[in-house]
């Protein structure tokens, strides 16, 4: 293992690489990762673990990729669900009947931006190249959730609809929970125009460090901060809160960046998936 930045550690196996959060894997209950562009079989933009069928990918290396990604915690494509992502809010509880739902074309779940599971074993997915992944723990009542969050999901505070559908449905303190934001585009790289700009001012996010003037015009949107800050007005503890340094779009070695490549690219792929009581046992709380 090698490379921690800021609450994530790049984590390598033979070719295949992907980053994980010291901060869930200790807390025992939960299996979980964030994957790279580096380990699978896909060529041109793509190349080579893209696990997103809404690219110009074959479905055919897009489901080896998967596999691939998967295999090392012993889970198969067969095991995931994943939402159609609209850049919504809409959240969805998945039980053990929606066990492959998104697995193929076709079969998806339906249209939503966030996951969330108390099935053990059960795999929650979500796909970006450049937005931010949210990944939320609940150890004590072993609950799971991931949400998807680009600057809609952002705006429509996604971050803090998971909170609260975890409150209101499964009766979690948010002050329990863990929480670990995956690489995402960081707000130099990260261009908006002045009509996204003033929908976060009229939201009171409209001045330094989340929003700022660019150079050359535009401004610069610090998605990571905002939801961060979202979390922590949450009730989330600021030392149970992993934040990320890794930018997708300044390492086109590692990652694929929508922005930088003009949509023409993969997707990475995060999971989170809850362990069954015989391989995991809760770490402190």
């Amino acid at each position: 293992m090698a490379g921690v930045e800021n609450g994530f550690q790049l984590v390598r196996r033979g070719a295949l690489a992907y980053l994980q959060s010291p901060l869930l894997e200790a807390a025992g209950v939960a299996e979980h990762a964030f994957s790279t562009r580096l380990g699978g079989c896909s060529g041109g933009a793509a190349a080579s673990l893209n696990t997103a069928f809404h690219t110009e990918d074959d479905c055919r290396s897009v489901l080896e990729n998967r596999r691939r990604f998967l295999e090392p915690w012993g889970y198969t494509p067969e095991d995931l669900v994943a939402g159609i992502q609209v850049h919504g809010t809409v959240i969805r509880t998945v039980t053990a009947a929606d066990r492959g739902r998104g697995a193929v074309p076709g079969n998806f779940l339906g249209e939503c931006d966030a996951l969330v599971t108390a099935e053990p074993g059960l795999v929650l997915t979500a796909y970006a190249a450049d937005c931010l992944l949210l990944f939320f723990l609940a150890p004590r009542a072993r609950v799971a959730a991931l949400a998807h969050a680009g600057w809609r999901g952002t705006l429509g505070n996604i971050a803090r609809n998971v909170v609260g559908y975890l409150r209101d449905h499964f009766a979690v303190n948010p002050g329990d929970l863990l929480v670990a934001l995956s690489p995402g585009i960081c707000a130099r790289c990260y261009r908006v125009d002045e009509t996204v700009a003033s929908l976060f001012r009229k939201v009171s996010w409209e001045a330094p460090p989340f929003l700022f003037p660019a150079p050359g015009g535009g401004y610069r949107l610090d998605l990571a901060r905002i939801n961060k800050a979202q979390l922590l007005q949450s009730g989330i503890r600021e030392h149970r809160l992993a934040d990320c340094a890794w930018c997708t779009s300044c390492r086109p070695g590692l990652f694929y960046s929508y922005r930088r490549e003009k949509g023409k690219t993969g997707r990475m792929m995060g999971f989170i998936a809850l362990k069954p009581a015989s391989r995991g046992k809760a770490g402190p709380a």
